[in-house]
C-alpha cells in the first residue's frame, strides 16, 4: 500500500497504529485466524482516516505465545496469513508489524494515546484527541 505524502509543512503524516485481533477482527468468530470475521464499523473508519491522509500501522501480538516471542518464526507462519486476511477484507495499511508483547491471561496494555475499538469507530477525530488529552495534534509530541 503506498504511504499518504507529507503534510505541506513536510511533517510526517499523522499515523494510527492499530491491534489486529479482536479489534480488527471479530475474535469470537472463528478459531482459525484465515476466518476470522472484520469487524466492518472498525476498518470502516479505517478507510476514513486513510482517506484524511493518515498512515495505518498494523501492531499485532498474534501467535506470540504460541512462537515463544520469536519473531523471524511469526513473520515466516503468521505474517503470510496476516496478509491475506488484510487483503481479502480491504484493510488499508501502511506496515504490519508483528511482536507486539502478548499480555497474558488476566493482563493488559496501558498507553497514553490508547482507545478502544469502539472508541475509535464511534467518536470523532476532535473527540478521540480530547480523549488522549492531546490539545495540540501539530506539536509532535510522543
Amino acid at each position: 500500500m503506498d504511504v499518504p505524502p507529507p503534510s505541506p509543512s513536510g511533517k510526517p503524516s499523522p499515523r494510527i497504529v492499530i491491534d489486529l485481533d479482536n479489534t480488527l477482527t471479530i475474535d469470537a468468530s472463528s478459531d482459525d485466524y484465515r476466518d476470522k470475521a472484520p469487524n466492518f464499523a472498525v476498518i470502516a473508519k479505517l478507510r476514513e482516516y486513510r482517506a484524511l491522509g493518515f498512515a495505518i500501522v498494523i501492531f499485532s501480538a498474534r501467535n506470540m505465545r504460541s512462537f515463544d516471542g520469536q519473531i523471524g518464526r511469526i513473520n515466516l507462519h503468521t505474517l503470510p496469513v496476516v496478509l491475506d486476511w488484510l487483503d481479502r477484507h480491504d484493510v488499508p495499511h501502511d506496515e504490519v508489524i508483528m511482536g507486539k508483547p502478548w499480555c497474558g491471561p488476566g493482563g493488559f496494555l496501558v498507553d497514553d494515546k490508547a482507545i478502544r475499538p469502539d472508541e475509535f469507530a464511534r467518536l470523532s477525530y476532535q473527540e478521540i484527541l480530547a480523549l488522549v488529552g492531546d490539545t495540540d495534534p501539530g506539536n509532535g509530541a510522543a
